[in-house]
């Protein structure tokens, strides 16, 4: 495209991965002092994760896939941080006149989890952030970029892998606002149910033994 979709992209990537560092250098202090079930073991917590984001939406019966990273805070069974997605180029819409539809959003993550050091376990989290919206018509000499927010709340389970690891998959509804009228498509194009999965590596649970939970 002629406008600056894919440099908006690389900084709004930049500035997630710079946020995970920054939460997980913040994470100093061990907030809990539980054993914790996993496939492979026991778990430490000292509050903090990052991580990569996968998230297929289904809106009017196309498929749009979201790729990105997050990271956060751990503080007892809630977490606080941030995220950063941006549209995959396998991203489908099937709409006349338009060649592709592109979302990219970051912003702020909160979340929680239910019994977490129980092996499978309850996870919910919304995101709420801003991004913007390219769309590549047809017509070569007109694209269209506008600002857009975003709120997504999810819910499901997450599994304990590693003590160290975690994979969450959840069912969530994205809402989209912001798109100008004159775009020729409305906020209802990326509004819709989705399917997510979060990885997420850090350290989430254990006892005061450091060197007895790794035996």
């Amino acid at each position: 495209m002629g406008w600056d979709w894919f440099e908006f992209k690389k900084i709004l990537t930049m500035k997630n991965l710079i946020l995970v560092l920054v939460t997980l250098c913040c994470a100093t202090v061990i907030l809990e002092a539980q054993r914790t079930e996993t496939l492979f073991g026991r778990a430490r917590t000292i509050g903090a994760f990052g991580g990569p984001i996968v998230e297929y939406h289904y809106t009017d019966g196309d498929v749009d896939v979201m790729g990105g990273g997050g990271g956060a805070l751990i503080i007892n069974n809630f977490f606080i941080g941030g995220y950063g997605v941006g549209s995959a180029p396998s991203s489908v819409f099937d709409i006349p006149d338009i060649r592709s539809l592109e979302l990219a959003h970051g912003g702020l993550w909160l979340g929680g989890t239910y019994k977490k050091h129980n092996l499978i376990h309850f996870f919910s989290s919304v995101k709420l952030g801003w991004g913007a919206v390219g769309i590549e018509f047809d017509d070569d000499d007109f694209d269209y970029v506008d600002d857009v927010y975003v709120i997504q709340p999810e819910a499901g389970l997450e599994v304990n892998v590693f003590r160290w690891f975690r994979v969450a998959g959840t069912a969530s509804y994205r809402v989209v606002d912001g798109i100008d009228a004159n775009a020729g498509i409305g906020d209802e194009a990326f509004n819709g149910f989705g399917f997510n999965l979060a990885f997420r590596f850090g350290f989430f649970g254990g006892n005061n033994n450091w060197n007895r939970d790794w035996d």
